[in-house]
């Protein structure tokens, strides 16, 4: 027996009027397909952007908020004016405060308020002289009368530049 040279079996060609177009469909496939996802990541980018740009804004209305305490905590250690004509400024008994912990009485008419701006952006400050305490720093004897001092409780609501986000704080300051 003598063996036979194997021949190579031949391919099978697809015929030529069935390959046509099936490049073009791919590449559109593909092009689709990177169009969903660039889209995709524009959106990411922009709520990102959005988010970063919120940020700021609450950023910059705390350290203005801030920066008004501080010019509050300066008007308390100045002149104190008559706290029944003075805007901004309230006593425990004769001329009460509302509650400047909320918004509602920063937005509220009447109450008045002590204005503040620092590089473009605006804050409101309200004093209030609260009841006298006992002096910490008193001497611990009971047969001395310990000395009063007079707190006062300083709140401000600061904006950021575009004015609608804001950040209200409190602080008391001894005198």
């Amino acid at each position: 027996m003598t063996a036979r040279p194997m021949l190579p079996i031949p391919a099978r060609r697809v015929p030529a009027h069935r390959a046509r177009g099936s490049v073009l469909m791919i590449s559109l496939m593909i092009l689709i397909v990177l169009t969903l996802l660039v889209l995709a990541a524009m959106r990411g980018s922009t709520l990102m952007e959005r988010l970063v740009g919120n940020s700021r804004q609450l950023d910059q209305a705390f350290q203005t908020t801030e920066a008004a305490l501080r010019h509050g905590e300066g008007l308390v250690d100045g002149t104190l004016p008559n706290v029944l004509t003075a805007n901004g400024w309230y006593h425990y008994a004769a001329k009460p405060a509302p509650d400047f912990s909320t918004p509602t009485a920063w937005d509220a008419g009447g109450n008045g308020k002590i204005s503040y701006s620092i590089d473009g952006a605006n804050a409101q400050i309200a004093i209030e002289e609260l009841p006298p305490v006992p002096d910490p720093g008193g001497g611990l004897n009971p047969t001395e009368q310990p000395q009063e001092t007079t707190v006062y409780r300083i709140s401000a609501r600061g904006y950021g530049q575009r004015g609608d986000t804001f950040v209200i704080l409190q602080t008391t300051y001894r005198r």
